[in-house]
């Protein structure tokens, strides 16, 4: 086993925040975007994690950083649009005033003889080599672009380095074009930042809060310094961000390169009135752990093999029967066959779903179990159907399994277990 996960595993079975974090499905533990190609929305999960002391979407910080969030990106938007209007004549009038001839020329030949235009380019850059430099050189040379006494590409380079470049730019940037361009640059690194602080806020994980309920906020800054310290997460090459939700708007708000471990981003305070900041920080999760949740059937699968292998367990996975069957795990204890079926559930939709969606898979296994005994038509072994999830609410687990029961009286729908990981069956 690789080192990393040794380490990972280590903290998995000592820590239950752990668990409750890395068996989430892997659109809720890590940074998934979805883009829409077509009618069709594609998931895609980054390896990176977003530290947040925000608990949920309703929580009101959260509900406050997103208007002051929004309100920015409207003035910087409206800001971009001012000075474009305010500075278009000037730019206009330079570029009329450059290229406005040439443009036409080139406007004029390329209508009335497109073919003509575009054919020799073409056949230049497709025959040898050396004809694309001669045909560029003559286009330039045709539309008085550079001067005659230019003959290929060094000497091009030398004239636009030195000569055309320096020319143009110090005509251009007189003292009011410079402002005009500064001022454009500022509002559009500002629209950039307030985009990028949006997708943070607008994650679709907030991890230090995430099952606020099971873990305390203490406990989970705890277990990510953990992960810290054993290079699980790392610092990310993206910026993180900081705002003071006890200031004014805009008072303290920014964008920080952090390399921080986690127990002390609660240290933070805003110097102004030392309040706590809210944060987003995003941290690099490691590749080989980021593979594992990645994977199929995400993490569930990986941590089980991994609990068989500690109790020196026998096991074989991803079995594949009768051309449309894969079993995820089977392993034996003594003389009794389990059939381990493993399924991660997304924890942000309805109890009705979810329960619809469990009975489903569930239901499955068993068919499944039972055509391959009666292809093989031995049913001597016992066997013991289990589903494996990553729903922690033993109640609601536990009254769905009573019902398929009660439906059901086939020996492998009564003998059959819908468990957590810590349940799973060693002895």
């Amino acid at each position: 086993m690789d080192q990393v996960e040794q380490i990972f595993y280590d903290l998995f079975w000592r820590h239950k925040a752990c668990q409750n974090l890395f068996l989430l499905s892997k659109e809720e533990f890590l940074d998934t975007k979805t883009f829409t190609f077509g009618d069709k929305p594609i998931n895609i999960s980054f390896p990176r994690i977003i530290l947040s002391n925000i608990e949920s979407i309703e929580d009101y910080n959260h509900s406050k950083i997103k208007i002051r969030t929004d309100n920015h990106a409207i003035k910087s938007e409206s800001l971009i649009q001012e000075i474009i209007e305010k500075y278009k004549p000037i730019i206009g009038a330079f570029l009329e005033s450059k290229f406005s001839g040439i443009a036409n020329r080139i406007i004029t030949d390329l209508s009335e003889d497109p073919f003509g235009f575009i054919l020799p380019i073409i056949s230049a850059f497709l025959s040898g080599e050396g004809e694309g430099e001669r045909v560029v050189i003559e286009f330039l040379h045709k539309y008085n672009l550079i001067g005659n006494h230019i003959t290929n590409y060094e000497q091009l380079g030398e004239y636009l380095e030195k000569e055309a470049f320096n020319k143009n730019v110090k005509n251009a940037l007189s003292e009011q074009n410079m402002w005009a361009l500064l001022e454009l640059l500022k509002s559009v690194k500002d629209r950039y930042v307030t985009e990028i602080y949006k997708s943070l806020h607008n994650s679709n994980q907030v991890l230090v809060s995430s099952f606020h309920d099971i873990d305390n906020f203490s406990d989970r800054l705890k277990l990510f310094s953990m992960l810290y310290d054993a290079k699980i997460i790392k610092p990310s090459k993206e910026d993180s961000f900081l705002e003071c939700t006890s200031c004014e708007p805009d008072t303290y708000r920014g964008v920080f390169s952090l390399k921080i471990n986690p127990i002390k981003l609660k240290k933070i305070k805003c110097p102004i009135c030392n309040s706590a900041i809210t944060f987003y920080v995003p941290y690099e999760l490691d590749p080989v752990i980021f593979d594992l949740i990645k994977e199929k059937d995400g993490m569930i699968l990986h941590a089980l093999q991994n609990l068989l292998k500690e109790h020196r367990i026998k096991f074989k996975v991803n079995i594949n029967a009768l051309n449309d069957i894969e079993i995820d795990c089977i392993y034996k204890i003594k003389k009794e066959v389990f059939v381990v079926e493993c399924k991660m559930y997304k924890q942000n939709t309805t109890q009705k779903k979810l329960e619809s969606k469990i009975k489903e898979h569930f239901s499955k296994l068993i068919k499944d179990i039972r055509r391959i005994q009666d292809d093989k038509n031995d049913r001597t072994e016992s066997t013991t159907p289990i589903l494996l999830v990553n729903i922690h609410d033993s109640k609601l687990l536990n009254n769905i399994l009573n019902k398929l029961k009660k439906a059901n009286k086939d020996e492998l729908y009564q003998k059959g277990k819908i468990l957590t990981i810590n349940e799973i069956p060693i002895k």
